[in-house]
């Protein structure tokens, strides 16, 4: 299946203040991020599930590892919002079949796993949130001069040649036309 959705940016230079200010907590969601999947593979028991949420994890560490690399953050947010919505909603039917309450007194093995079923999708759509964010802020970090990005506009938007030659001018749909099939 095919999704229409717009080319994901790439860097022009360095990341933005913006960017670099929000870098310790893009890294503190990702701790949490690779706990919660440490949890899914280890402690629940949830290996496809885990191993699939490790890929984005790994996008996600892609991306501060190379400076908040824009690109690496769109995939990381759109494959966590995908996987995260999908855990959302599997968290729902177990919750809905199961036999007793969330989060008992006696048992804490059970509130941790559960504990864990609930914090990571959570973690996982709240870093789409993030990487969100983070696209819609790319163009002002661009406007605003952000690493060289705006310098390379502006030697964009500079004329190739000389542009005072106007050329033939026609009108649209202003012809007579032809039917085909008559005399």
């Amino acid at each position: 299946m095919l999704i229409p959705l717009p080319a994901m940016p790439s860097p022009g230079g360095p990341p933005s203040r913006y960017f670099l200010s929000m870098r310790p907590w893009f890294l503190a969601l990702l701790i949490v991020q690779s706990i919660c999947v440490v949890a899914q593979l280890f402690l629940i028991l949830d290996i496809m599930g885990g191993f699939i949420n490790g890929i984005c994890l790994g996008l996600g560490w892609y991306a501060w590892h190379q400076d908040m690399h824009i690109t690496f953050i769109c995939y990381w947010g759109f494959m966590g919002l995908i996987n995260g919505a999908f855990d959302i909603v599997r968290f729902i039917d177990m919750w809905v079949h199961l036999r007793g309450p969330l989060f008992s007194k006696d048992d804490a093995a059970r509130n941790i796993i559960n504990g864990f079923r609930i914090l990571g999708p959570i973690s996982f759509v709240l870093g789409a949130w993030m990487a969100y964010r983070f696209y819609s802020r790319q163009g002002e970090a661009e406007a605003n001069g952000g690493g060289d990005w705006a310098q390379r506009r502006a030697a964009e938007r500079q004329p190739i040649a000389d542009t005072s030659w106007q050329g033939p001018r026609f009108q649209t749909f202003g012809g007579q036309g032809q039917r085909l099939g008559t005399d």
